[in-house]
This record gives C-alpha cells, sequence and structure tokens, in this order.
C-alpha cells in the first residue's frame, strides 16, 4: 500500500516542508545535550510526583528555555490518568494549550482542533449547538456521546439536548488518538477529546477581555483567580458573555456562562477541589438540512450563499441551560501512593425549533419543500471516578500501578415532533418566509424517557527498565440502559458488558527519539436507537481495535516536539448510512448497522519553535478506508466522512526588536481532501482549503503594560464549501469568513 503518492496536494507540501525546515539536525545525528522534559504541574497542582519513568531517568539536569505559547505539553492526565509524560506515553496525544489557544483567537473546542493531524473540525458542517468533529475518520463529538471533561463523560441526551462547554473555560483540550476504553469505558474507536477547566493557581491569574467581529458578534469575559486565604485556600472565578448575530441570517446567538471553583488545602497531603459552572444558550441554530441541488451540485441560479436561511425566522429557537457542580479529592498516603476521586453532576435542558427541507429540490430547480421539528429535552446525569496509584519496584523494574473504578447514572427525556401541516415552500435563492401557522399542528414523533448506567474496573500497570518503557492495561464494563418508548408505551432493557485491553512498549534514546508500538480495543454498547435509525432498531454494541506504530521527537537544541504514526484500525458492527434517501432522523440522515470498517492511517505532526519568536504548527494525515462487510452491498466501498488526506500549516512570528517589537502576525492553511457521503459512496463531496491568520500587538511599548490588542481571522476568502453530504436533502456548509477583534488586559 503506498501511503506516500509521488504527487501531492499543494498543503500537503507547505506541511511537511514546515516540519522538515524547523527540523534541528542535531537531533538526527544523534547528538546527545542532557535535558529532561520540562515539569509542568497537572491542573496547576503541586509539582508532579515521582513517576515510574522519572524514577528511572537520572536527576540534576537543568533546563532553561524561553516560555512561549506554542510550547507542546509536557504532561497530560488524559492519556495515562497518572502523571507520565507524553513523550514517555506509546500512543499518539496531541494537546492545545491555552497559551495556543489565547494565540490563535480560538473561540471553541470546534477551533481548538483544527491544527492537530487525524482531526476533521466541524466534520458535519457549521452548527452553534455543539462541538461536532472525527478523529481517525470516526465521529466522537457531542452527537455520539463522546464529550469528556476533566476525565469525565458528559451525560447522554436526547437526540438535540446534547452538552457543549465553552472554549472561554477550558485551560487546555487534549486529544487522545485511537482505542481509549481501557480508561474511560464507552467511547468511540478513533479517539477521545479531553476537555480541561480552569482550576485555581497558586499565582495570580487575573484578566478581563473585550471582543467584537463579523455579524455584530460582541462580548467579555473575566478570568480571576488566586490565593484567598493565605496559602491554604485558592479561587478562581471564570466568566463570560456574548452577543451577535451568526453567518446565516435571521439567526441570533447569545451564551453566557460563570465558573467559580475553590481549592482547599487541608493538609499537605490532602486537597479539594470544588467546582461548578452554569451556562445558557439563548437564540437560533446555524445547522441547516440543505438540498444537494444548489450547494453539491448547481441549481438553477448557481448556488446558494452560505449565509442563506432557508427555514423560518420565527421557527428558529435553540436554547439551553446546563449546569455542573461537583468535585476533585486527592489524599497522598506518602511519596508514592496518592488516592484520588471526581465526581460531578450534569443537567441540561433544551429547546429546538426548526424549519428544514423535506425531500430534494424541485425540478425548477430553486423550489424547496420544507417540514418543521420541534425537540424538547431533559437530561441529569452523575458520574465518578476514582483511581488509587502507586510507585513500587520489583528488581530492576519500576511499575506505577493504577487501579480505578468509575460509574455513570444519567436519566434523561426527550420528545420529537413533527407539524403534519408543512410550512410554505420556499426559493432558496430569493427566500420568502411564510410564518409558523403550521406550529399549532405539531404532532409527536418520537417521546423517549430513558436511564443509562455504566459501571466498569480497570487496571493499569506502567513498567521501566532503563529506557524502556511498557503500558498493560485492562478494564471490564458492564453497561445498561432501560428506554420507554412513551408513545407505544414499549420498554426496551438492553445489557452488555465488555473486557477491553491495551498495550504499549516504547524505547527513549538519549538523542530525543521515542519510536513505540501499541494496541488497543475500544467498546460502545448499543442505544435504544431513537434518533439514529428511523424504525428505533436497536444496534448492537460497536467494538474497535487497533495495531499503532510510531515515533516521537523531543529536539535537544530547540523547543517543541515532532511525532510520526502508523495505525489499522477497525471497527465492528460499524453504523453506515440509510440507504432509503426518504428516512431522515432528526439532524441528518438515518443510520443502520453495516458490518465492518477499517481505516488505515499515516500522521506527521509537530510543533516547533527554531528561533525566538517563530513557532510552527506543521500536519499532515492520509487514511485509507474500506468497508470490510456489507448488510446493504456496500462491501469494498469507502466509509463515508473520511478524507483520503487532511493537512495544515500555522506559522507565527514575533517580532524582537525594533519599531515593531511586540507586534506578531499569524497565517496558517487548512486542507481537506474530497469525502463520500454516504456508504454507497454514490455522493462525492469535493475537497476545501481554508486560510486563517492573525494579528496581536503588545500594548506595553504604549505604556499599557499588561494589555494586548489581537485581530483573528478563519477562512479569510469566505470560501463556499459543503463539509458534507449524506442525500438529496441533507447537505451542510462549513463556516464562512469570521473575524474577531480582542483587547484583553493582564495583572
Amino acid at each position: 500500500m503506498n501511503y506516500f503518492p509521488a504527487a501531492m496536494a499543494h498543503p500537503t507540501r507547505i506541511s511537511a516542508l514546515s516540519l522538515l525546515l524547523a527540523l534541528p539536525l542535531d537531533g538526527l545525528a544523534g547528538a546527545t545535550v542532557p535535558q529532561p522534559p520540562i515539569p509542568i504541574p497537572v491542573s496547576d497542582r503541586d509539582p508532579a510526583p515521582a513517576t515510574a519513568a522519572t524514577t528511572a531517568r537520572s536527576v540534576g539536569q537543568l533546563a532553561s528555555i524561553t516560555v512561549n505559547a506554542y510550547r507542546p505539553a509536557d504532561r497530560t492526565m488524559a492519556a495515562t490518568k497518572t502523571t507520565t509524560p507524553v513523550h514517555e506515553t506509546p500512543q499518539s496525544v496531541s494537546v492545545v494549550t491555552r497559551e495556543e489557544m489565547d494565540a490563535r483567537g480560538v473561540q471553541s473546542v470546534n477551533d481548538a482542533v483544527r491544527y492537530i493531524a487525524g482531526v476533521q473540525s466541524e466534520a458535519s458542517g457549521i452548527d452553534s449547538r455543539v462541538d461536532d468533529y472525527t478523529v481517525r475518520g470516526f465521529a466522537v463529538g457531542s452527537f455520539t456521546n463522546d464529550i469528556t471533561l476533566d476525565g469525565m463523560k458528559a451525560p447522554a441526551g436526547s437526540q438535540w439536548n446534547r452538552p457543549s462547554f465553552d472554549a472561554w473555560g477550558l485551560e487546555r483540550v487534549e486529544v487522545l488518538k485511537g482505542p481509549s476504553a481501557v480508561l474511560y469505558g464507552q467511547v468511540a474507536p478513533g479517539g477521545l477529546v479531553n476537555q480541561v477547566s480552569k482550576l485555581p493557581t497558586e499565582h495570580a491569574a487575573n484578566q478581563i477581555q473585550l471582543s467584537g467581529g463579523s455579524f455584530s458578534q460582541r462580548g467579555a469575559a473575566v478570568d480571576l483567580g488566586g490565593k484567598l486565604s493565605g496559602d491554604r485556600v485558592l479561587y478562581r472565578l471564570v466568566g463570560m458573555y456574548r452577543d451577535g448575530n451568526a453567518q446565516i441570517r435571521h439567526t441570533r446567538l447569545k451564551r453566557y456562562m460563570i465558573a467559580p471553583s475553590l481549592t482547599w488545602k487541608i493538609s499537605d497531603h490532602t486537597r479539594l477541589t470544588l467546582l461548578a459552572q452554569l451556562q445558557r444558550d439563548q437564540g437560533g441554530a446555524t445547522f441547516q438540512f440543505l438540498p444537494m441541488v444548489g450547494t453539491l451540485k448547481r441549481g438553477a441560479n448557481g448556488y446558494m450563499s452560505n449565509s442563506t436561511f432557508i427555514g423560518e425566522p420565527e421557527w428558529n429557537t435553540y436554547n439551553r441551560t446546563q449546569y455542573s457542580a461537583g468535585w476533585m479529592f486527592e489524599h497522598r498516603f506518602s511519596d508514592h501512593w496518592t488516592l484520588q476521586q471526581s465526581f460531578r453532576y450534569t443537567y441540561v435542558s433544551s429547546l429546538y425549533r426548526s424549519v428544514v427541507t423535506s425531500g430534494g429540490l424541485a425540478a425548477d430547480g430553486f423550489t424547496q419543500k420544507r417540514r418543521a421539528v420541534q425537540g424538547q429535552g431533559t437530561s441529569a446525569g452523575c458520574t465518578a471516578d476514582t483511581r488509587l496509584s502507586g510507585l513500587f519496584h520489583t528488581g530492576s523494574l519500576n511499575h506505577e500501578i493504577l487501579v480505578g473504578i468509575d460509574w455513570q447514572n444519567t436519566h434523561w427525556t426527550g420528545l420529537r415532533q413533527l407539524a403534519s401541516q408543512a410550512p410554505n415552500s420556499i426559493n432558496i435563492y430569493a427566500p420568502v418566509y411564510g410564518g409558523t401557522a403550521f406550529s399549532s399542528s405539531l404532532k409527536p414523533q418520537v417521546s423517549t424517557r430513558e436511564t443509562d448506567q455504566q459501571l466498569g474496573f480497570y487496571l493499569q500497570d506502567q513498567i521501566a527498565l532503563d529506557h524502556w518503557r511498557l503500558t498493560l492495561g485492562s478494564r471490564y464494563d458492564w453497561a445498561t440502559t432501560d428506554s420507554l418508548n412513551r408513545l407505544k408505551e414499549l420498554t426496551t432493557r438492553i445489557q452488555s458488558h465488555a473486557l477491553t485491553s491495551r498495550a504499549g512498549l516504547l524505547y527513549l534514546f538519549d538523542s530525543g527519539f521515542a519510536p513505540y508500538v501499541s494496541f488497543a480495543q475500544s467498546f460502545q454498547p448499543p442505544s435504544s436507537g431513537a434518533g439514529q435509525s428511523y424504525d428505533g432498531t436497536v444496534f448492537k454494541a460497536v467494538t474497535g481495535r487497533q495495531y499503532e506504530a510510531g515515533l516521537k521527537y523531543q529536539p535537544q537544541s530547540v523547543d517543541g516536539a515532532i511525532t510520526a504514526a502508523v495505525y489499522d484500525l477497525r471497527q465492528r458492527n460499524i453504523l453506515g448510512t440509510d440507504p432509503d434517501a426518504s428516512h431522515v432522523c432528526g439532524t441528518g440522515t438515518c443510520m443502520v448497522q453495516d458490518g465492518e470498517g477499517r481505516i488505515r492511517g499515516v500522521e506527521l505532526e509537530g510543533r516547533l519553535t527554531p528561533t525566538d519568536g517563530l513557532s510552527l504548527i506543521g500536519t499532515w494525515t492520509r487514511m485509507q478506508s474500506v468497508l470490510l462487510k456489507s448488510s446493504y452491498g456496500n462491501q469494498g466501498r469507502t466509509l463515508p466522512q473520511v478524507p483520503k488526506q487532511m493537512a495544515s500549516s500555522w506559522a507565527d512570528y514575533t517580532f524582537q526588536q525594533g519599531w515593531l517589537e511586540g507586534f506578531a502576525m499569524a497565517g496558517g492553511i487548512r486542507f481537506v481532501s474530497a469525502t463520500w457521503g454516504d456508504s454507497a459512496n454514490s455522493i462525492r463531496v469535493p475537497a476545501y482549503t481554508l486560510f486563517d491568520a492573525s494579528l496581536r500587538l503588545d500594548l506595553a511599548r504604549f505604556g499599557w503594560r499588561g494589555a494586548r490588542l489581537a485581530v483573528n481571522g478563519s477562512n479569510l476568502a469566505n470560501k463556499r464549501y459543503v463539509a458534507t453530504c449524506g442525500s438529496v436533502a441533507s447537505c451542510y456548509y462549513g463556516s464562512g469568513r469570521n473575524i474577531m477583534a480582542t483587547l484583553r488586559y493582564q495583572w
């Protein structure tokens, strides 16, 4: 199989060139310059305790590196739930730090993961309601119940009632690539995106920010924290407010969020952090079903604008209230044994109203029939994760053992209604709206009450011997779903269980290279099918497994990291698109269970600062997907929504002296190759290339110490592109041009 074709797309060459130009030759030559990873406390705790890996390393080494926004995170709790450095973890892991998010002007988690290999951001088009992305070809966003905050799954919900956490409240975003079921249970095989909350810090973290930009958007945000009472009590208060219009006409987006947290150092060995969040969304939704003709294919008057609204202004609502409260507890019995527990209660309720397409465009090439829907739902869930970690030795082997149990219980209800009186048809090029007379004809389509329970026990052992690092893990899960179809008074109970495992072996060279191999499994229990299958069919459990080999490199002479990985990822009982195009399930094409799929891929990613003021990001992804088994005649076809190639590059330069000192400019390019929109490979979605940019100015030179002005823009060319398309009546545009200016003051 040829993963490296002789001629690659232009953005691919740009990405690879960015990495090669920044790659220091001394590392390739095997030069040895003693320098340990930079210790970064996890979640701003006290300096991380010794691990099995650090016990095996020599001590007394020093490092002095200038701080920059694009430094790869040295540690992440998500990959192993311990403080093991990323460089010593036999798995592909990417972390977007708070500093990088600020430098790139990130406004959502979708924005945060744009420059990560193997990740397709906004995979299902513009959707202000949720964060929706894929990792290694598989959806892991809100609609797959894979949202993870602080290492714990967010609760499931009905079709449109899903949580979404504002990026301003996050300290970093961690992307684990490949199956991570051993530590997290029910997750997609492609990977996991863990969002990490801002928590109290030892040092004051005080800043305010004002913003304004495209579509009359304006907002304000605060981030305050520090010591509240001596050294024993720390606090943090994060809040934001945003209001304005959206790219889609007749759509207003309003959000406010407040997230207080408090850390109490009960003793030198015990601490408790209490944290809460309230977030409220009001207005409409940017998500639209669009006809294939007029978006993917030319209609009577060419293509629709990416800002056209074909719903009803008075029936465009997405109001959501979500709040959560919980704790993080830690007690160190000694320097080597620690008990931790995390707990969170989350509540989400929403109201969604929309008028969307009904069938394909009429033969005249501009008239579209429509239907009106309404969805209401609530979800309340508790989740807890308790784990004991410890260090011990067996002969010359250093062990870091982790034993844990996690539990989740969610109760949710959902009602989906359809208006029996159809709204007026509309001209997609010159829409004239007809009002909401249909609202009195709403009738229930789906009404569900469900309880989801999950319990998992997991065990992990990280073994260090000289330069070798071996990770072994296993987990057993029990999952139960009790679902009531309230329209038919039909109760369904689904019980499932699974044993999953993973293993990885890594070797640390003194030159900074670390090759590794790994194996991992995933498990997703079946759901009741409401909102996924047309007839409410109960799907079987979806399982996955992956073999991966990779190489990590930490240069000795510059700040940064480069990773490369190849993998074989398979999923059984895979979900494919319903072959009947007339079957529509709320937010998209209905799904059917369709055999076994395989994705083989290559990823290259680097974050480097080769010289003071210059930082580079480069990524390249190549995936070859195939449906190995199919119940609907699609065997041998490419999996839908899996691009063969993706690439991205970002360069950021800050002037270090002269009259431009303190001024920074950055630019980026993102490329996604063509995809198939359906399992039958009958709908081809073209490739697209997008351009981003950023300008920043440190106002200290004008006497305003701590102040910074920034302007960030995405999709600068305002390219109209289709993110995906599943049928003649369900195509989705991606986000157009968005420019935002921010003024920040920090003290």
